[in-house]
């Protein structure tokens, strides 16, 4: 046996690597170890054989070998023979490798290695096939020297001892074209034969297969509307497309569950990125598409896809490859808007902003404004929308991708046009893809504001004033209805009767067109002009109509706004004071029938009218700046003061009077006049208070109500039967005796009738009452008088409590007695005040009750 040592060559990562490969030689033949082949000869269908038959022993060739140094051998052709090794004649192996091998995006296959076996020796042809591992056929096949490039590989010679090493290398392309798009793989086979069509007697080696791409990979850059077109730009690229030449562009309604439009690509748009990104798909350098769609036929509130399809037939119908695109509308846009101001103060134009914000706008990129009668059931006019960006719409609507372009502003031309008082109007908001007229040939989506009626009015009277030649008015009035009712007329009205009417010219108040912008032409809105009439003719409630008509005349058919009421005669009494001897009055009085009556006189009135007294005024027409603004209306309400002062007389006392400044053209203040009465004025009415008394006035000075605020004394717990003493102690009190309950108890007589004293003992539970007789011999004592009231009048008790005379009174089954005592200190319109000596509280009752107790106890009563 013969020891030898040889070296294999193969490739890890980019370095060259030799193994030392021992072989034994036996008399029975040559045995390699860890040999790899893939060979094939004498083979018709090269596909169908794996494996080299060599002096009938089956070796595997090697897919790479190495060089002991590990250094890596060139492809490039080397000239030096000198260096090439003898060729051993024992070396068996079929050795290869394939330096590079891609499919580029032109479609070709390129690839360069080497192949060196002795096998090859008398086989001078040596090709290179294509191979489709998918559907087992022969994709081509190169002869190296012509349709491919032979490479000089010394450094294969150097390392492979074999016939041929050293011109084994090869550089081949193939043009895959439509083989790509049925194939998986395709694998590589070098071989030499002496076949000059390379069918038989060959040796082949099978070279690791390279993968086709098979990914569908696209991408639509652009979907927009231009010029009224949809315009479309994006790529696709396939290798599965590589045997389909048509290419088609197709827009597919998901709505509908159509196509709605298509078009076949004759111009392919280089895409050398795409080549770059995808350098192993076919023809991905040329797989751009730009194209434009009219818009007819498009409905952009549907879903729409986009499919780029590459297909076998003419008419893209049938044999293709398709990509969908995501679709470019959802079919489910948010449709959010606001109208944020609507300005119909110009009546040459309406003036709108506000936003709306729709993702149709992307495609529907033509904005309209339509003004449109609900009523009249038809458009009014219609304009261009003004962009305004919105960052404020973006933030509150971040799912609508052109919120930020939302914005709008907008004029519709009103010439020629008259909006109709009465109607109800809306403003719609609209994209469309048609540029012409508002849009509604193409497709669109609106927005259609909340509606508004032209039914509002307001006006203001800025100045009233009456003048010797009439009435001059300054304010504003507007209309909805004045668009149809043109002519503005003011009607003087006195108690609504119609006096004088006047037409108005309206001019311009910019500052209430601020206000109302929202009513039609507010901008034009003011006057100031004089209503010629006289004064005089002004005797009640002067008002003034606003009116819009659509009369010359001012009659026919209006929209009336009515002022407020003014007054023909007004005053004001600013002083009416009594200071106990006299009334001093100042204040104004102005009348529109003031003209012709010189005199002013003062009257004195009381409460049913009848009079207490006259004075003339003789400080009279004084300046009044301070009315000619708030009272202008009046004739010279602005020299209308006055002022007075007189002397009470009796027949005023305790009264409350009423002054009455009279405008008169008799010197006595009769003859014709014009009057204005004052509010009341006291004089010394009402509740009149002298030391603990007060006496209350009704407005005639009648004494209506009383009240002595006397000390209240408690007769427990020392006299538990003697409230009749402590009662009369109260009394005397009141009226400046200085005197306490004992002294009354023990100054009383005791009697076994009560008429004559007190029966039993006041400072016992057991003792029992007294009666006025009884008892009136203490009052007589200390105040030299006294009064039996017994069964007196009501009015009678009332006078006596009028003067400070308190009463007692005798009262049955009160405070758990069947007789009591009680001091009455007063009176009003609903019953009596009294003090209680039993609770030693100030107490009232009713006029019911009172009688109900008092005339249970004979109606006693004792008084002075």
């Amino acid at each position: 046996m013969e020891k030898k040592e040889r070296v294999k060559l193969y490739k890890a990562g980019k370095l060259w690597c030799t193994l030392a490969v021992t072989a034994m030689a036996l008399t029975t033949g040559l045995m390699l170890t860890d040999v790899r082949a893939n060979a094939d000869s004498n083979t018709a269908n090269p596909a169908e054989k794996t494996a080299q038959v060599v002096g009938g022993t089956t070796q595997k060739a090697p897919v790479a070998t190495m060089t002991s140094e590990g250094t890596q051998p060139t492809d490039n052709t080397t000239t030096a023979a000198s260096a090439v090794p003898a060729v051993d004649p024992n070396d068996h192996g079929n050795y290869a490798y394939l330096d590079q091998q891609n499919i580029n995006s032109q479609g070709q296959l390129t690839a360069s290695g080497w192949h060196a076996t002795n096998d090859s020796a008398g086989k001078d042809y040596h090709f290179i096939i294509a191979y489709d591992q998918t559907n087992h056929t022969e994709i081509g096949r190169q002869l190296v020297r012509e349709q491919a490039q032979q490479m000089d590989r010394p450094d294969v010679a150097t390392v492979h001892h074999v016939a041929g090493a050293a011109q084994s290398g090869f550089k081949v392309t193939f043009n895959l074209g439509k083989v790509l798009a049925n194939t998986r793989a395709i694998q590589l086979i070098s071989r030499y034969s002496s076949d000059p069509h390379g069918n038989q007697d060959y040796v082949d080696y099978w070279f690791a297969p390279v993968n086709v791409n098979r990914d569908n990979r696209a991408w639509l850059e652009e979907a927009a509307t231009t010029d009224g077109k949809l315009h479309l730009a994006g790529w696709h690229a396939s290798n599965l497309a590589a045997d389909k030449p048509n290419r088609f562009i197709i827009i597919y309604d998901q709505t509908l569950g159509r196509e709605v439009a298509r078009q076949k690509l004759t111009i392919n748009v280089s895409r050398p990125d795409v080549a770059k990104a995808y350098s192993d798909i076919e023809n991905a350098a040329q797989s751009g598409f730009d194209v434009s769609f009219d818009l007819t036929g498009l409905d952009f509130n549907h879903q729409l896809q986009v499919i780029s399809r590459y297909s076998a037939s003419a008419d893209g119908s049938s044999d293709y490859l398709d990509y969908w695109y995501a679709p470019i509308t959802t079919g489910n846009h948010a449709n959010q808007a606001y109208l944020e101001n609507l300005d119909l103060s110009n009546s040459a134009q309406v003036k709108v902003q506000g936003w709306h914000a729709d993702d149709i706008s992307r495609f529907a990129t033509n904005h309209f404004l339509i003004l449109f009668d609900q009523t009249a059931n038809k458009q009014v006019a219609v304009t261009t929308a003004n962009a305004v960006q919105r960052p404020d719409v973006a933030k509150a609507y971040p799912t609508i991708a052109t919120a930020g372009n939302a914005g709008f502003s907008g004029n519709f031309d009103l010439t020629g046009i008259q909006l109709v008082g009465g109607h109800t109007y809306t403003i719609v908001s609209r994209y469309s893809t048609s540029s012409k007229g508002n849009g509604g040939n193409g497709s669109y989506a609106d927005y259609w504001f909340a509606p508004f009626t032209l039914n509002q009015h307001h006006s203001w009277l800025e100045s009233v004033k009456m003048a010797d030649q009439g009435l001059q008015i300054a304010g504003w009035m507007v209309s909805d209805y004045s668009g149809n009712h043109p002519y503005a007329y003011a009607i003087v009205m006195n108690d609504g009767q119609e006096v004088h009417r006047q037409r108005l010219t309206l001019t311009a108040r910019p500052d209430v067109a601020r206000v109302y912008g929202n009513v039609y032409n507010s901008s034009q809105s003011g006057f100031n002009q004089l209503v010629k009439l006289d004064p005089a003719v002004i005797t009640g409630k002067l008002q003034v109509i606003l009116r819009f008509s659509d009369d010359q005349g001012g009659s026919g058919n209006y929209d009336d706004q009515w002022s407020q009421g003014y007054a023909s005669n007004a005053g004001w009494f600013d002083q009416a004071n009594f200071d106990g001897q006299q009334v001093h009055v100042a204040g104004w009085h102005a009348s529109n029938q003031s003209a012709g009556k010189p005199y002013e006189w003062l009257i004195a009135v009381d409460q049913n009218g009848s009079e207490l007294g006259r004075w003339e005024i003789t400080n009279k027409h004084l300046s009044r700046p301070d009315l000619a603004k708030n009272v202008g209306y009046i004739l010279n309400s602005d020299h209308s003061g006055f002022n007075l002062s007189f002397a009470v007389n009796d027949n005023m006392q305790h009264k409350v009077i009423r002054l009455i400044d009279r405008l008169t053209d008799d010197s006595n203040g009769n003859g014709n006049y014009v009057d204005y009465y004052s509010n009341g004025v006291s004089i010394n009415s009402g509740a009149q208070t002298t030391g603990a008394k007060t006496l209350y006035y009704d407005a005639m000075g009648n004494i209506v109500g009383a009240f002595n605020n006397a000390e209240v004394i408690c007769q427990n717990p020392e006299l538990p039967t003697g409230c009749e003493m402590t009662a009369v102690t109260m009394m005397l009190r009141y009226a400046g005796v200085n005197i306490n309950k004992f002294q009354v108890a023990n100054e009383t007589p005791r009697s076994s009738n009560g008429d004559y004293g007190f029966v039993g003992n006041p400072y016992s539970v057991t003792g029992w009452w007294v009666f006025p007789t009884g008892i009136a011999p203490v009052v007589q004592n200390h105040l030299g008088t006294h009064q039996i009231m017994t069964g007196a009048s009501l009015a009678a008790i009332q006078e006596k409590l009028n003067i400070g005379h308190l009463v007692v009174v005798w009262m049955a089954n009160m405070n758990g007695f069947v007789n009591h005592a009680i001091t009455l200190t007063g009176y009003n319109a609903s019953g009596f005040f009294y003090n209680n000596p039993w609770t030693g509280r100030k107490e009232a009752m009713s006029y019911g009750e009172f009688y109900g107790h008092w005339n249970a106890d004979a109606q006693r009563a004792l008084s002075y």
